[in-house]
């Protein structure tokens, strides 16, 4: 008998899409995807649901959080929905930002905004 263990590295692919629902709190709907990849300044991602043209996202995967808007969005093969997002910027780092920002939340020390950088800017850190 065989168990299968499956991790992040057996689906190099696998990212996370989050649009704003509008709620007062600034909840966020998520929504499992898969990366494509990226043409320039466009993301391409497949998803199991479509999403409204001009909608705000994030996009997170590997150790980047990638925010833009989504600029197309038509059915594929299969059931999916293949998306075209306009990245505006990239947040990079993410598993350093976030365990800087539990210390700096601990000791009540704001955190800043230190990791974005333009889409087609250098990353200077």
């Amino acid at each position: 008998m065989f168990s299968v263990t499956t991790s992040f590295g057996d689906h190099p692919h696998s990212a996370l899409l989050k649009i704003p629902t509008g709620e007062p709190n600034g909840s966020k709907h998520e929504i499992p995807c898969t990366f494509e990849g990226m043409d320039g300044k466009t993301l391409k991602l497949e998803a199991p649901e479509r999403i409204s043209i001009s909608a705000p996202v994030s996009v997170e995967y590997s150790d980047a959080m990638f925010l833009g808007e989504v600029i197309g969005c038509q059915r594929g093969a299969g059931g999916v929905w293949e998306l075209n997002i306009k990245v505006d910027q990239i947040l990079t780092g993410l598993q350093s930002l976030c365990t800087l920002r539990a210390q700096l939340l601990g000791e009540g020390v704001p955190v800043t905004a230190r990791g974005f950088i333009p889409v087609g800017g250098a990353n200077l850190n």
